[in-house]
C-alpha cells in the first residue's frame, strides 16, 4: 500500500469518500465564504472611501478664510493642481465655478445643487473616480468643497488593495487548509474504527468458530441492520453446517458399517477370480468414501486451524508411509531439496495433498522407477515428479477438476484424488499445476505465496 493510500484509504475505499466529500463540503463552504467576504470588502471599501471623502471635504472646508489670499488655501499645493496624492481637491463659488483647483466633471452643480448645508453629497465622476461635495457658509458666502479619488484610482487598484490584504493572511489561511485537511482524516478513521474492528470480528468466525458473532456495540445506527442481517446470515449458514457435519458423520457410521460386513463376507468366500473381483469392487469403494470425506474436510478448512508447518516433516512421512506400497509396485521414493521450508497451514490435509499426488505418480508411473519429492523453499511448496506416460496438453487444465481422471489405461482411480489436492492448495492460499518433465513423465508442483503474503482464502 502507498503512502497516499495508507493516509487516504484506496481509490474505491469508503475513508477516501468520506474523506473527499468532507474536502468538497469544505471547499464549497469556502468557496462561499470568499464571495461574501470579497463582497462584503468591496462594500466596506466604498463605505471607508466615502468616509474618507467626507473627512477631507470637511477639513479643507474648514481651512476656508474668505478674506485671505486665496481663501486661505495653498492654491499651488499638489492637492489642488495634480494627482499626485490619493486625493484632489476643488472649491467651488456660488456659482459653481472653481476657485482653487481644476476639477471640471459635468453636471457637478445640478447634482449638488439640492444638497444639504454642511450634509456631504457622494458624487460619482466618470467611470471609476467618486467624490464627496460639501457645502459650507463661510462669513456670508457660500461655498461648495469637493473631495474627489486621484485620476489613477482605478477597480484594479481595489483588486490590488484586496489581494494585499489576503496575502498578510495566506498563512493562517494555509494552516486552517492543513487543519481542516488533518481533521477529515483524523474524523473518518475514528468514524470507521467500529467497521474496522467488526472486519476483524468477521475474519476470525471460521469452521471451528461457528458460534461467534459479530458485535453491534459503538457502531453507527446505520450500520447495526447490516450487521445484525448478517449475523442472521451467520446463524443460517452454523445451523446448515451442523447439519451438514452431522449428516457427514451418519453418513460415515452408516457406509462404514456395512462395508466392513461386506468385506468380512467376501474374506470367507472361496478363493477364485469372482472373491478377487469383489475384493477390489469394495476397495475401490472404500477408496471413494475416504477421499469424498477428505474433499468434504478439505472444503471445511479454515485459516483458524492453522499452524506452523515444515514441508520437508511432511514428505518425510508420507513417504515412509506409502514407501511399502511403492517398493511392492518396484517403484521408489525419494526425499530431495531443501532441508526445511516452514509455511502456515494444516499439516494433516496437506499430508492427504501430497499422499494423493504420490499416489497418481505411483499408478501412472509404469515399470520400475523413481518417483520424487523436491521440496522448494522459494517458493516454499513441493514438485512431484514421475515417469509415467504424461498429461497431453488438452487435459491439463481439467485435470485438477472433481471426478476428471485422465487416459488411465486401464488403471482404478476415482477422478477425486486430484480434487482433493487443489482443495487443500486453495485453502493455504497455494497452486497446483502440472507440467511435463524433460525425458518423459509430469512434474506436479503444489506451491505456496510468499511467506510475507496472507493466504488467498481463508474458508473454501
Amino acid at each position: 500500500m502507498t503512502g497516499l493510500a495508507a493516509l487516504f484509504g484506496e481509490a474505491s475505499s469508503l475513508r477516501r469518500r468520506l474523506i473527499v466529500n468532507i474536502l468538497l463540503a469544505v471547499g464549497f463552504c469556502f468557496a462561499l465564504a470568499s464571495v461574501i467576504l470579497s463582497y462584503e470588502f468591496y462594500e466596506h471599501l466604498a463605505e471607508n472611501r466615502n468616509e474618507a471623502l467626507a473627512r477631507e471635504a470637511t477639513e479643507i472646508a474648514g481651512q476656508i478664510s474668505p478674506a485671505a489670499p486665496e481663501l486661505g488655501l495653498d492654491a499651488g499645493a499638489l492637492r489642488f493642481q495634480g494627482d499626485g496624492g490619493l486625493y484632489r481637491y476643488t472649491v467651488f463659488d456660488e456659482a459653481m465655478r472653481p476657485v482653487i483647483g481644476g476639477e471640471a466633471a459635468e453636471g457637478l452643480a445640478d447634482r449638488v445643487s439640492d444638497a444639504a448645508m454642511g450634509e456631504p453629497r457622494f458624487l460619482k465622476l466618470g467611470d471609476t473616480r467618486t467624490g464627496a461635495a460639501l457645502i459650507v457658509e463661510r462669513e456670508g458666502r457660500r461655498f461648495v468643497v469637493l473631495a474627489s479619488t486621484a485620476a489613477g484610482h482605478s477597480e484594479e487598484s481595489d483588486l490590488a488593495e484586496l489581494m494585499h490584504e489576503v496575502s498578510e493572511e495566506v498563512h493562517w489561511l494555509a494552516i486552517g487548509i492543513a487543519a481542516i485537511l488533518f481533521s477529515a482524516i483524523l474524523a473518518t478513521r475514528r468514524s470507521l474504527a467500529p467497521l474496522r474492528r467488526v472486519s476483524g470480528e468477521a475474519g476470525a468466525i471460521g469452521p471451528g468458530t461457528t458460534d461467534r458473532r459479530l458485535s453491534t456495540a459503538h457502531l453507527p445506527a446505520e450500520i447495526v441492520p447490516l450487521v445484525t442481517a448478517v449475523n442472521e446470515a451467520f446463524d443460517r449458514l452454523d445451523r446448515g453446517y451442523r447439519a451438514q457435519r452431522d449428516f457427514s458423520s451418519n453418513v460415515a457410521h452408516e457406509v462404514r458399517t456395512p462395508l466392513a460386513i461386506l468385506r468380512s463376507a467376501i474374506d470367507r468366500m472361496d478363493d477364485g477370480p469372482f472373491k478377487h473381483d469383489l475384493r477390489n469392487d469394495v476397495h475401490r469403494l472404500e477408496q471413494m468414501f475416504e477421499q469424498l470425506v477428505n474433499l468434504a474436510r478439505a472444503e471445511a478448512l479454515g485459516v483458524t486451524a492453522f499452524e506452523e508447518v515444515d514441508l520437508h516433516e511432511v514428505a518425510l512421512r508420507v513417504a515412509q508411509e506409502m514407501g511399502v506400497a511403492a517398493m511392492r509396485d518396484g517403484k521408489r521414493l525419494a526425499v530431495t531439496g531443501a532441508e526445511s521450508a516452514k509455511i502456515h497451514g494444516h499439516a494433516g490435509l496437506l499430508a492427504i495433498a501430497l499422499g494423493n499426488l504420490l499416489r497418481n505418480a505411483i499408478n501412472y508411473t509404469d515399470g520400475t522407477g523413481e518417483i520424487e519429492i523436491e521440496i522448494s523453499d522459494t517458493p516454499a511448496g513441493w514438485h512431484v515428479l514421475d515417469r509415467g506416460p504424461g498429461i497431453p496438453d488438452a487435459q491439463k487444465a481439467q485435470l485438477f477438476q472433481r471426478f476428471t481422471r485422465g487416459e488411465t489405461g486401464g488403471r482404478d482411480g476415482t477422478g477425486i484424488g486430484l480434487a482433493i489436492v487443489k482443495s487443500v492448495a486453495e485453502a493455504h492460499g497455494a497452486t497446483v499445476s502440472v507440467a511435463d518433465r524433460p525425458g518423459g513423465g509430469s512434474v506436479f508442483s503444489f506451491l505456496f505465496p510468499s511467506r510475507s503474503a496472507p493466504p488467498i482464502r481463508g474458508c473454501l
